[in-house]
């Protein structure tokens, strides 16, 4: 599936928010490499999911649809796209967590590819003390060490009650962000978005803005 994409999409690697400015961005293969030796958290906002749909047409069952928003065909692709770029590469995802919103849920699911998928309400909230909580319980299932890699899927506005991800705008859908699981910093981030409007440059940039959370 990769190669078949490779016409259609650029995968962006931009140097991570904690590496020094004079340092040169590691190379895409580097960092699927380290990922692929686990013991990451995968941060992302839900992929593309447009406002004023009539009804949940995605794969989850009972997931909270209130605000009338799920994946569309975009969104769908480019879930499904990252879960076979990660498979492809070796990433191993043990256990994805997930706010109960329709288009976070089936991102998840879409990525995690039939492995579980939990709910998670501190995915979904603006409270400190909840998110605090909840970082602590992964910090603690990774000091151990960790083979694999957990996957957080979330919205716009929480990412950064989580990390600081280097920018002020809004963190757009398919952009990957890989933190340190212990520190709660981010280590990488990967541009996996994808542009399939007709007559487009088929990418976006990270610090895309304007989409809702």
């Amino acid at each position: 599936m990769i190669k078949m994409l490779g016409a259609l999409v650029a995968v962006f690697l931009v140097a991570g928010a904690a590496r020094a400015a004079e340092t040169a961005p590691r190379t895409l293969e580097a960092v699927l490499a380290d990922l692929a030796r686990g013991g990451s958290v995968i941060l992302m906002r839900h992929a593309n999911a447009p406002e004023g749909q009539l009804a949940s047409v995605g794969l989850t069952e009972n997931c909270d649809f209130g605000d009338r928003r799920g994946l569309d065909a975009k969104g769908f692709f480019q879930a499904r796209f990252i879960g076979e770029f990660f498979r492809e590469s070796g990433v191993g995802i043990a256990l994805a967590y997930t706010s109960d919103s329709c288009r976070a849920f089936d991102t998840a699911r879409l990525i995690a590819a039939g492995g579980p998928v939990l709910v998670e309400p501190a995915l979904k909230t603006t409270e400190r003390s909840e998110i605090d909580s909840f970082k602590t319980v992964v910090t603690t299932a990774f000091a151990g060490g960790a083979s694999s890699n957990v996957l957080l899927v979330t919205h716009s506005n929480i990412v950064p009650l989580y990390v600081d991800w280097g920018s002020t705008e809004e963190i757009p859908s398919g952009v990957i962000l890989i933190v340190d699981p212990l520190t709660w910093t981010v280590k990488e981030r990967l541009n996996l978005d994808i542009d399939l409007s007709v007559g487009s440059d088929r990418t976006r940039s990270a610090a895309g803005a304007g989409q809702q959370p």
